[in-house]
Order: structure tokens, then sequence, then C-alpha cells
């Protein structure tokens, strides 16, 4: 199961699901994201976990890797602490285990600034190829960066995001009051983590600690895979991440 992230879609996953031809792949829009329905209220971490929960039980799937990009890989573990029947693996790309409080601040105004970066310009197709192009991702996912977006009304070439705003905010305050040593201590089955490498070591320092939080704070160990590269690296190297997917479900089938 490939869970995508905040404001995303399950069409994050097209580049690795492409990699994964010999597995059975389950992946949809979160609530109120892509092509999904987007109900009032209950725009939680949890919800979206109960969501997964009764996709899975729909699809009569049992013990399966349960693989989240960013907010997703947060939507993961609640989901395997809550359902343990469900999930054998976990594999966390660029989000999940590192404490939010020591990434983005330890009071929510701050954290809320840190969080929700400014993505309400109602771009146009072009900029957005331009954005694709500058960070380094391939021409074969601006289909997916296109997908996070519907036409603003304002103007013929504008975009805007399909999430709604206030489902954002509270999303990423789900988010943010997350506390993730607690469901991993929750979650008896193999963790892989997946890391991009930033380039500004600051930045890479501020992750390390908020990851070596977390682990220490559980108490159990986790496999990390460290990969060259920004946030977006379900796009930006596929082959990798699929990679360590498929290496977590051959070791779980193993045991």
């Amino acid at each position: 199961m490939l869970l995508h992230g905040l404001a995303s879609t399950r069409r994050w996953w097209d580049l690795v699901t492409a990699e994964l031809p010999w597995r059975r792949v389950v992946r949809w829009d979160h609530r109120g994201h892509g092509q999904s329905a987007a109900p009032p209220g209950r725009y939680r971490l949890e919800v979206l976990a109960a969501d997964a929960a009764t996709i899975l039980d729909l699809a009569g799937v049992r013990r399966c890797v349960v693989a989240g990009h960013s907010m997703g890989a947060a939507v993961a573990l609640q989901l395997a602490a809550r359902r343990p029947d469900l999930v054998a693996g976990i594999c966390c790309v660029e989000g999940g285990l590192a404490d939010p409080k020591i990434l983005f601040g330890r009071d929510w105004p701050a954290a809320r600034t840190a969080m929700q970066i400014d993505r309400r310009t109602e771009p146009t197709r072009a900029v957005l190829a331009a954005w694709t192009r500058g960070t380094g991702l391939p021409d074969t996912a601006l289909a997916a960066v296109l997908a996070n977006y519907r036409p603003a009304g304002s103007h013929p070439d504008r975009l805007r995001l399909r999430l709604d705003r206030r489902h954002e905010e509270t999303l990423a305050h789900s988010l943010w009051c997350q506390t993730p040593a607690e469901l991993l201590n929750a979650v008896g089955v193999p963790v892989t983590v997946v890391t991009a490498r930033p380039a500004d070591s600051q930045q890479a320092e501020l992750y390390r600690a908020a990851l070596h939080s977390t682990l220490t704070r559980a108490g159990r160990s986790v496999t990390q895979v460290w990969i060259s590269g920004g946030h977006e690296l379900p796009l930006q190297h596929p082959q990798q991440i699929a990679a360590a997917i498929a290496g977590l479900a051959d070791q779980v089938a193993e045991s």
C-alpha cells in the first residue's frame, strides 16, 4: 500500500509503481485530495489511517507492506499501531519518524509557518513545468505534479491546489501533534526510513536530531537509507524507492 503526502495525490507514486511490476499495489487519494470526496470536518491522521484500514479490508488485503511519503508516512505509523493485523512492515519516505516539535517548532504558531509553505499562488502549467525541471525531477514527473491542482477559475491558465486550505491546516496541525516515538513503540513490525540527504548541513543536522530523538525515546532501531536528493524522492529517484520497498517486502516475507 502506497500513501501520498499532504496536498498531493496517489499519482505521486506513479513512477515507483512502474518499478514494481510484479507486486500488487494498492493506492488512492486521501479524503479531500485528488479525485476523492472532501467530506466536512474530521481531517486528522487517525481518520486517514482508518480510511486506509477500510480500503485494505474492502480489498481483502492482510499483512502488507505500507509505504508512505511525507504525511503518508505518519499515516502508515498510525495504521500499523491501530490495525497490526493489516501491516507487515512500514517504509517511511521523507516523513513519519522525525520529531515534529524539533523539526518545525515547539509551539504551533511557529510550526504552522514552517509547515505550511505558501502554495496558494495559482501557478500556470508552464510555471509548474519549470519548477519540476528546476527541482531536478524527470519530465515524467510533471503529470504527478499537475494532478495536485485543478483550474482556479480566476484565469483560464491558472491552477490551484485541490486540497482545501482549511483541511491542509487541520492535517498539518494533526501531524505536528503526533508523537512518533509513542507510535513507533506500538509498532512491532520492521520499519525502513528513507531520507533525502540535504545539501544544507544545518538542515541535515536538524533532521538527524529530530530522528534521533524519536529513536532514543522509542528504544528501538530502524533500517535507515539515505539518498541524495530532495523531499520529492518518489518522483526524483523512483528506482531507489521501489528497491527499498521491495527489499522490505522480501524481508518480511522471509520472516
